[in-house]
């Protein structure tokens, strides 16, 4: 039986690169379809034919630019299927390759004078983005089972929870601390009626991870008030601040430590209540004191592991600032003091005060709910309990 269910997996794994490929026509199709500006377009760099310095340019801007002649055919647009040869501007130095064969994103700008210019803006890459999303679901799916599936659809109603719904309130102007509640409470009952089998503990991990979330909330707002921290302590919030200035920036800064938290304390709730729902249907008969003490020592087992998936996962995100600090070689009081390091210490302080906090709300809540859960003649009072069970 274990050879033919490793044969079965084996052969749908080999399905995989198939539905991959699939996949990613099927993206491309949607993204031609649907592209109907007249200012962009997907186009096929066919040849490139010559390249030329642009030297008005780099004396009027102060950057060193270039002309390149090519050869390119549309893929969408008014001017689909149809190969042309046209000029782009580009920087000298762009990191931009332009390779025969390969797709990008074409950007006509056309001025008040009626002149035009041309530009590669980027890559095309959706095609090869979505068919690799696939294969790497497809292939979970298939190595995890039906488990796997469950935790699939979590992540993808919680994705679509975020940015449908959160997402665009806080982009209307609305006060993002409150939202982010929500939008980790909803966060966390998707993911838990998608990972946790059994409904009748469904309230324990919700409980402990909304509570270690709001812990963090409250822990950022009041390292936001002590460090005195504006929300525009990198270049991609003062862009946001300049577009749309009345953002409240720092509730955006606390919202954004609670979204980066709930991944990390939901696993924690889940573990602690999954090992005391264990030893329940093991020892129904195990003293509340107990399954509560195994509880936080699970949960503390748990964290060492989470902090660090937490503050790496921060130090990950910044890592070419970091390295450009340490190019410059600076001094361990104005390390200190950057506001930029600053925030990535927020962001990690107050998600490890979330996970802290979240173990014994978890342990608290789960022993207690598994306890009124017992059938009333199960029920007594611990005191006075001597059936003390150990737990490996």
């Amino acid at each position: 039986m274990v050879r033919k269910l490793g044969k079965y997996t084996l052969f749908l794994l080999m399905l995989a690169p198939i539905i991959a490929w699939l996949a990613s026509r099927g993206a491309d199709l949607l993204v031609i379809s649907r592209w109907n500006t007249e200012d962009s377009a997907v186009v096929r760099l066919e040849e490139v034919l010559e390249r030329s310095s642009d030297f008005d340019l780099q004396d009027a801007s102060g950057w060193d630019t270039e002309r390149v002649a090519m050869r390119i055919t549309f893929r969408n647009g008014p001017l689909a299927g149809e190969t042309k040869e046209l000029e782009i501007l580009q920087l000298a130095d762009s990191r931009l390759e332009l390779v025969p064969g390969r797709e990008y994103l074409f950007l006509v700008d056309t001025f008040d004078d009626g002149s035009q210019q041309f530009s590669i803006s980027d890559r095309y890459r959706i095609p090869a983005v979505a068919g690799f999303i696939t294969f790497a679901c497809v292939a979970f799916s298939i190595l995890t089972g039906f488990a796997g599936v469950k935790a699939l659809l979590g992540l993808f109603f919680s994705l679509f929870l975020l940015l449908g719904w959160f997402v665009p309130r806080l982009a209307e102007g609305h006060t993002p601390v409150p939202f982010a509640i929500l939008a980790v409470a909803g966060v966390s009952i998707l993911t838990i009626m998608f990972v946790v089998p059994s409904r009748s503990l469904w309230p324990i991990p919700f409980l402990g991870a909304v509570g270690g979330t709001v812990a963090a909330s409250i822990t950022g707002w009041l390292m936001v008030a002590l460090w005195q921290l504006t929300g525009l302590e990198n270049d991609s919030a003062v862009l946001l601040f300049s577009v749309a200035p009345h953002l409240e920036l720092r509730g955006l800064l606390l919202a954004a430590v609670m979204v980066g938290a709930i991944g990390a304390v939901l696993d924690v709730a889940v573990s602690v209540t999954s090992s005391m729902a264990e030893l329940y249907s093991y020892d129904p008969s195990i003293p509340i004191r107990r399954l509560w003490q195994a509880g936080i020592n699970v949960g503390s087992d748990v964290l060492g592991s989470m902090i660090n998936t937490l503050i790496l996962a921060y130090l990950g995100s910044s890592l070419p600032f970091v390295v450009l600090i340490a190019m410059e070689g600076p001094d361990f009081t104005a390390l200190v003091n950057d506001p930029h390091i600053a925030q990535e210490l927020l962001r990690s302080v107050a998600g490890t005060v979330g996970l802290l906090l979240t173990i014994p709300v978890t342990a608290s809540v789960g022993s207690w709910w598994i306890w009124r859960s017992r059938p009333g003649r199960e029920k007594r009072r611990d005191e006075g309990a001597t059936d003390r069970v150990p737990v490996e």
